[in-house]
Parts: C-alpha cells; structure tokens; sequence
C-alpha cells in the first residue's frame, strides 16, 4: 500500500471518528439546553422538519411543535423539569453514513424533588442525524419508555445489522 493511500484511509477513518464525536456533542447540547432552560439552543439542534416521538400519542413534528414543548409557560417541561434535571444517555451505538448518521442508546432524565433526585423517566432511544455543514443536527427523536407498551427490542435495532 503507497503512502498516499495509507493516508488517505487514516483520513478517511479519522473523519468517520470526529462525525462520531460530532453527534454525541449535538446530543450533549440537547440534554444541557433541556436542563438549563436553553429553550432556543435546544430547538437550534433539531432540523426544521425535525421529529420527536415520544410515544404512540405523542409526537411533535417541527420546530416550533419542539419549541411550544420546550417553552409552554403551563407544560411539563418548565414546571416539572427545567433548572432541576439531569438528562443522560448513554451506551451509544453510532453509525454515520455519508451525510446522515443514526444513533441508539439509552436515556434517563433525573430530576430534583423534595425527598432527593430520582429518575423522572427513562427510556430506549432511536436518533437520527443529518449532516449541516461541518456538524450535525438531529432529524428524529424515536423514544419509549422502559417497561412501555412497546419493547425496546423494536426501538434498539439498527446496531444488530453492523458488523462486529
């Protein structure tokens, strides 16, 4: 193998290893803003036709669905969790594939109560990405809940067709 081609599949590989790292930081920025009551910061990681699916009956489909949520006066997210949670995801399986990328994982959100800080929820996680630029955004939020009606099994899937 010439020097020319090493390099070029270390590139190669060293771009794959930053996307990777790109979209856990866009993950990381949704979780934070959530948190401190960010509500434009958290809405600015979302494509415009942006999906996030909570459950069944629950789906908020662009970005001002995902802002009136993340900003209602009277929701539960400025009631019950802004400035006193916590939101976490963990064991991710990224995959980037040209100019879009999915993630799954786990989530839980702990939030602060009178008698300490608990989970609040907890669940199993599709995400997909799309490319913007030099980073990534997130296009779609597939969320349910651990014990659900729906199994994780259905949620957490894509990572079985990867290779080991």
């Amino acid at each position: 193998m010439s020097l020319e081609s090493r390099v070029a599949a270390l590139e190669t590989r060293l771009k794959l290893l930053e996307d990777q790292e790109k979209v856990r930081q866009c993950l990381a920025r949704y979780g934070y803003n959530a948190d401190l009551g960010r509500s434009e910061e958290y809405v600015a990681v979302w494509t415009d036709d942006g999906l996030y699916d909570l459950a069944d009956d629950t789906k908020l489909a662009g970005k001002a669905q995902i802002r009136q949520m993340i900003t209602s006066p009277a929701g539960a997210h400025k009631s019950e969790i802004e400035n006193r949670s916590l939101h976490t995801v963990g064991n991710l399986f990224i995959k980037i594939e040209g100019d879009t990328a999915w993630a799954e994982g786990y989530s839980v959100v702990f939030v602060k109560q009178a008698d300490g800080v608990r989970p609040y929820t907890a669940g199993y996680n599709h995400w997909d990405f799309a490319r913007d630029g030099d980073g990534w955004l997130m296009s779609r939020r597939l969320r349910r809940a651990i014990g659900g009606s729906e199994w994780g099994g259905e949620t957490i899937k894509s990572y079985l067709d990867e290779p080991r």
